[in-house]
Parts: C-alpha cells; sequence; structure tokens
C-alpha cells in the first residue's frame, strides 16, 4: 500500500477506534494513538484546536440594546438647547472560548450628537475581567435638565433637519482597554468603537403636543452593533 494509502487507513482506523472507544474499547484506540500515524494525525487535530483557542484573539463586541426615548426636543429661550431622555444598556462580550479578557483601562460611555457631547459615563474601572464567552451588560440612563443642554445653532439646526426628515441620529462612543489571558502577548488591546443611536420620528397627530414624538416601540426592539 503506498503513502496516501497508509494515511486514510490510518485516519479511518482512528475513527473507527474512537467510535468503539464510545463502546469500551478505549485501549485499543490508545494503543493505536501512540502509533507514528496516529500520534502526527493527534497532533494535527491539538494544533488545530489550541491554535484557534490560544493564538487568535478575537476582541470584545459591543451592542446596544433595550434602547427607549421619553424626551428627546429642543429647548431653551432660542431654542438651541436639547432636552433629552433616554435609556439604554451597553452589552460587552467575550468572543473568545479559551481566553479571558481583562480590563486594563476604564470602561467610559459618550452620548453624542451632531458632534456634540451630551452625556458622559463611567461604566467600569479597570482591573476586572471577563469570562471566556460571556458577556456583561451596563445600563445606561442619559437625562437632561428640564431646560435642556445647550448646543448651540448648527446642532439645533440639525436637529430641526432630522426630525423633518424622520430619523434622529445620535452616537454612543466607548472606549476602553483589555488584555487576553493566560496567553496574551504584548500591550492592551484598545476599544474604541461607536454605536449609531437612529431614532425614528413618529409623525405628529392633532392632537400631539407640538414637536417631534419618538417611535420608541420600534426602537428598542432593536440590537444595535458597534464598530
Amino acid at each position: 500500500m503506498d503513502d496516501d494509502g497508509d494515511g486514510v487507513w490510518c485516519l479511518l482506523f482512528i475513527l473507527k477506534s474512537c467510535f468503539g472507544c464510545i463502546c469500551g474499547s478505549c485501549l485499543g484506540a490508545l494503543d493505536f494513538a501512540c502509533s507514528s500515524c496516529g500520534c502526527f494525525l493527534i497532533g494535527l487535530v491539538l494544533i488545530s484546536v489550541l491554535v484557534p483557542a490560544y493564538g487568535v484573539v478575537r476582541p470584545v463586541r459591543a451592542t446596544v440594546k433595550d434602547a427607549s426615548v421619553s424626551r428627546l426636543a429642543l429647548a431653551g429661550a432660542n431654542g438651541t438647547a436639547l432636552a433629552y431622555d433616554l435609556s439604554f444598556t451597553v452589552a460587552l462580550r467575550n468572543r473568545n472560548w479559551a481566553m479571558r479578557a481583562e480590563r486594563t483601562a476604564p470602561l467610559d460611555a459618550e452620548l453624542l450628537f451632531a458632534g456634540r457631547r451630551l452625556e458622559g459615563v463611567r461604566l467600569a474601572d479597570a482591573g476586572r475581567s471577563m469570562d471566556p464567552k460571556h458577556t456583561d451588560e451596563f445600563p445606561v440612563m442619559a437625562v437632561s435638565s428640564l431646560q435642556g443642554l445647550e448646543v448651540g445653532g448648527d446642532a439645533a439646526a440639525e436637529f430641526a433637519r432630522e426630525s423633518v426628515a424622520g430619523v434622529v441620529a445620535l452616537e454612543l462612543r466607548l472606549t476602553g482597554a483589555f488584555k487576553y489571558r493566560p496567553v496574551h502577548v504584548g500591550g492592551s488591546k484598545r476599544l474604541d468603537v461607536t454605536c449609531p443611536l437612529k431614532l425614528p420620528v413618529a409623525p405628529a397627530t392633532a392632537a400631539a403636543t407640538p414637536g417631534p414624538h419618538f417611535t420608541s416601540t420600534a426602537f428598542d426592539k432593536v440590537v444595535i452593533s458597534c464598530y
């Protein structure tokens, strides 16, 4: 039998031995595994498992869910302030199945509109870690005063344009840093992602109060990916 035939025979024998192992024939399978072709194939299997598990880092993935809006409207004497009342949940998932993700810098979030910072919050301090395949969730509330936050004429005009167009676009920026254990090589990997929060605007009815009315029932059913 040629070399190729030997390799195929070895693979078939290993598979047969392993299935036999389920039925209690483990000793025969282990004896053959110590042969040259058996050890070679087992080595290939171990490499194909261990390299993706410990040699390839999958960065933490961020999403936003359970988002809702109670108020988002222009305010102030000149109409250049933005009054808002939003809530949502930031979810961070460690996608690695053998490495834990350790926070090496605080996890911070900023809510933005038209480049203007509306709110900032620290979601978590450095030092904690996430187990493999684990998800951490952080509830966030962003609420302005009744007078609103001054955003200036340009941002107010942009808000008016987007309200008429039917969608108001905010952004949530997340920043932090992670190391991946136990075999992390090099420095921390920086997390700096943006989550687009697009709020559909419902058409105002005759009985409704003036200003935009947001369809929060549509907004809060969406899981928003951050990139």
